[in-house]
């Protein structure tokens, strides 16, 4: 929608006197706070930290991230702090865990 100088001086009186401020506030849906076993997958697995070998999990599909979990459990790689982790979880909390942690979509699928 174009906002000619009438519609846009309305919005701004609009958001002025705070009438858009429910709309807005509406709008940002706040996630809930993390487990502590996915409070720990985010120690390492946020931007700051080198994404070349330990990327990011915001934007990565949960079935992408409950496939990489099972593979670091059912073939680990040596020296793999990931497979540590996998080691001792259920499919059932993998499942878990990644829809915690990712977005629905497909396990190949890229953020």
């Amino acid at each position: 929608m174009l906002l000619t100088a009438p519609r846009l001086l309305l919005a701004m009186s609009l958001i002025a006197a705070g009438a858009a401020r429910p709309v807005i506030a509406a709008a940002h849906v706040a996630r809930p706070p993390l487990s502590p076993l996915a409070q720990s997958c985010q120690g390492c697995h946020q931007p700051a930290v080198n994404a070349a070998t330990m990327p990011a999990l915001s934007g990565y599909p949960s079935a992408r991230i409950a496939a990489s979990l099972r593979a670091a459990r059912d073939q680990p790689e040596p020296g793999s702090i990931m497979a540590r982790f996998a080691q001792h979880l259920s499919n059932a909390e993998i499942d878990s865990l990644a829809a915690e942690l990712g977005k629905p979509g497909k396990a190949g699928a890229r953020p």
